[in-house]
């Protein structure tokens, strides 16, 4: 009874002039960077100062800066760093950042269903959910293939939420399998 999406059927038309910043360059969040930039999509990381994956950036040729400017400069704004750090980091660093009409998306539903991050009223927030881990999501695309993810919209400001979820699940190579529409709640339990 779920709403399925196929490469097919999406456009990524809706993200291809989008700065996208990943916040977080550990398993997801260097599988989904490569993803999207071998995709052909502006990428760029934010990165703590002193964070031990800078050198793993610099190797795979994608640019960075720190979380605050990355957060001001991008239209999307992928939140990959661990679910117990990310309240304190959103409320520090990232929504004082925040523009109109951006989008925050996760890739797990937890602080979002249990309400652990208030993000403003102003802004998307999306979920896109690979269903594995940074390292198999990454050989999957090299492969010509992908992962399953489930994907959802909690707050849908623009109302281009969905779409610009798709889209995003397209670029990171998912939407080769299909994507599944669900919630943050049903992600989450």
């Amino acid at each position: 009874n779920s709403t399925l999406f196929f490469n097919d059927d999406i456009s990524t038309d809706i993200i291809k002039n989008k700065k996208i910043g990943i916040i977080g360059y550990g398993n997801q969040g260097r599988a989904q960077a490569l993803n999207l930039k071998d995709s052909g999509f502006d990428v760029k990381i934010g990165i703590r100062d002193n964070s031990k994956t800078i050198q793993n950036i610099i190797d795979d040729r994608i640019s960075y800066d720190s979380i605050e400017n990355v957060v001001k400069s991008s239209d999307i704004i992928s939140i990959l760093i661990p679910d117990n750090k990310a309240p304190q980091l959103f409320s520090s660093k990232i929504n004082p950042n925040l523009n109109k009409k951006s989008t925050i998306l996760f890739s797990h539903g937890y602080n979002i269903h249990y309400k652990l991050i208030n993000y403003p009223k102003w802004v998307d927030v999306i979920m896109v959910a690979p269903s594995g881990g940074g390292a198999m999501l990454r050989n999957e695309y090299k492969n010509n293939y992908g992962i399953p993810a489930l994907i959802a919209v909690e707050q849908n400001y623009t109302g281009c939420g969905l779409d610009i979820a798709k889209a995003y699940s397209k670029a990171i190579g998912s939407a080769r399998v299909c994507c599944f529409l669900s919630t943050f709640k049903e992600e989450t339990e």
